[in-house]
């Protein structure tokens, strides 16, 4: 019988039973909560559900992530909230996907291994608060062709399906989101203070000073000369436009930052973006605040289990606060409607919310649980898609997939090795995902014209959304998106810039078959060709080898890629 395990906040445990309902193509596991009899810390479910041995074929799955089961360390990995909750596993005697239905807005994945066995489940937290709803997961058995990971990815994009609100780009797309789908995604980081910030609590006599690194006329200078290079659409988002620059006191955003040319700026700015064709759009943010903010007060910030004010960086703006959504969202409304006013028209950029999990708020007096956090952000989206056109943000957590026209990365870990359990990245997200959000597919893929042939063949690989990141290195010590950037400040770097998004606009016009079309499957056959295969039967055939390939008789040559009807 399958069971859970109750970890009690007073330290004690206990184990029960679950309830098991069969249905036509799934085992319903359930969970009541009422059988939380006390303040409990998280739920165990089902941890001996999924486990293999060293060296036995197989993988397990998470996110975009394989876990083979070889050359691991004996531990645990807490992989945390996942940015689609499920996980899969394909051992030597079953191949399965196991998807939150209950309560998911607090599930974990937890991969461990001791003693030669590994083990996948997820792991419910709690946090001494009572469980909004039972727990539950779909325990979704696959064969044939659908017993592997891409079965996997298929079987949980008819699980997100269920939910009406849920639609293709094609079918929902405004006249924003047209314009989009066929456009690169230019972002210019106009201004910052120093990151992190010298001056953690910071106040108008002490606030660092900003950085000017690109101004208003600047950003003209870039979008005249993208068209001379003959980029014909593309979608230009502001960041740092706003009073001190990139994160700079929010919630407070105006006046907008004199030091980059002002209000009469911005106005030359959106003129010449309409009189070239383009589209622009701003960088806000809804889930940070900092003291200096002119309408920071005790009750903005998160409280945290033990009182206190919810903090977990240092940005520009100084030691960064988490906003409760119930106390910020008159602000974040307030910036979306006067963003709306001064003519920016496209896919508004609120930061951070698709690259975080939904968080909760411990105050008594505005208490706000996951479930209250998701419903507050998909408003946020809602309203930047009635005022400005649509929605993108930086990440592709799902819990806002129905709301997300764009994100800017789906994985910020593509090629490293930041959980020990992962052992490589394919296009999970993008099987359940490419033809319903624009999504870039990882940092490393962020600025790929100057990254060189390997991450333009990963953003080819999962089907890509262009993007590149204008001034994208401005962290002290700490380069997310790569070490190569580019800039502005000259004649030459102009050249280069508009040059590389010249790039991106024609990759991405080559890629048009199957830009907006289900991708179903992905394979690496001889270790160097991954082929990613669409609904309508062309394949994106990249060749990581370092000598040409054929594929069914196809020439692909070394460190390209083809696509094939």
């Amino acid at each position: 019988m399958l069971s859970a395990i109750i970890h009690y906040t007073d330290g004690s445990g206990d184990i029960v039973s679950l309830v098991e309902k069969q249905t036509d193509d799934a085992l319903v596991i359930t969970l009541d909560r009422d059988r939380i009899v006390k303040p409990a810390e998280y739920v165990d479910l089902m941890p001996d559900l999924c486990m293999a041995e060293e060296g036995s074929e197989g993988y397990f799955t998470f996110g975009n992530n394989l876990t083979y089961f070889r050359d691991h360390e004996d531990g645990l990995c807490d992989c945390g909230y996942g940015i689609m909750r499920y996980f899969g596993a394909k051992t030597k005697d079953k191949c399965i996907v196991v998807i939150a239905t209950g309560l998911w807005e607090q599930h974990h994945v937890i991969i461990e291994k001791a003693n030669g066995r590994y083990r996948i489940y997820m792991r419910f937290m709690l946090d001494g608060c009572t469980a909004e709803e039972d727990i539950q997961v779909k325990i979704i058995p696959l064969s044939g062709d659908d017993a592997d990971y891409s079965g996997m990815a298929r079987a949980y994009r008819r699980e997100a399906e269920k939910d009406s609100s849920l639609r293709t780009l094609r079918d929902r797309a405004n006249e924003h989101l047209r314009y989009v789908m066929d456009a690169p995604e230019i972002r210019i980081r106009m201004g910052w203070k120093p990151v992190p910030s010298p001056v953690l609590e910071q106040t108008r006599e002490n606030e660092p000073p900003m950085r000017a690194a690109c101004t208003f006329d600047d950003v003209i200078s870039i979008m005249k000369a993208c068209r001379r290079e003959g980029v014909d659409k593309a979608e230009f988002c502001l960041v740092g436009w706003n009073v001190k620059g990139h994160d700079g006191r929010w919630p407070e955003a105006f006046p907008i930052e004199e030091a980059l040319g002002g209000g009469e700026g911005l106005k030359r700015t959106i003129a010449c973006a309409k009189e070239l064709g383009y589209k622009l759009v701003c960088h806000t943010n809804v889930t940070d605040c900092y003291s200096i903010a002119d309408v920071f007060h005790d009750e903005l910030p998160m409280r945290t289990r033990d009182g206190k004010w919810a903090s977990h960086d240092c940005w520009s703006g100084g030691r960064m606060y988490d906003i409760c959504p119930v106390c910020g969202e008159r602000y974040s409304a307030e910036t979306i409607k006067k963003c709306a006013e001064l003519g920016f028209s496209g896919l508004h950029y609120v930061d951070v919310i698709t690259t975080v999990p939904p968080r909760r708020c411990f105050s008594e007096k505005h208490p706000c649980s996951q479930r209250e956090y998701i419903r507050k952000m998909r408003d946020i989206a809602r309203l930047s898609r009635e005022c400005i056109g649509g929605f993108q943000s930086e990440g592709g957590y799902d819990y806002l997939a129905s709301s997300t026209d764009m994100g800017l990365y789906v994985d910020f870990h593509m090629t490293d090795k930041a959980n020990p359990f992962c052992d490589g990245n394919v296009p999970l997200w993008q099987i359940v995902y490419h033809d319903h959000i624009l999504a870039n597919p990882g940092t490393v893929t962020v600025n790929y014209p100057a990254k060189g042939w390997f991450s333009r063949l990963k953003f080819l690989e999962f089907g890509g959304y262009p993007v590149l990141y204008i001034y994208s290195r401005f962290r002290e010590g700490f380069h997310w998106m790569g070490e190569e950037d580019f800039t502005a400040d000259s004649e030459a770097a102009l050249l280069r810039t508009a040059k590389a998004i010249r790039m991106l606009q024609d990759d991405y016009r080559m890629t048009a078959p199957v830009r907006h079309i289900a991708m179903i499957r992905h394979e690496v056959i001889a270790g160097t060709l991954h082929v990613s295969t669409y609904e309508n039967g062309y394949r994106m055939i990249c060749n990581y080898g370092d000598s040409d390939a054929v594929f069914e008789g196809a020439v692909v040559p070394a460190h390209d890629a083809v696509l094939t009807e």
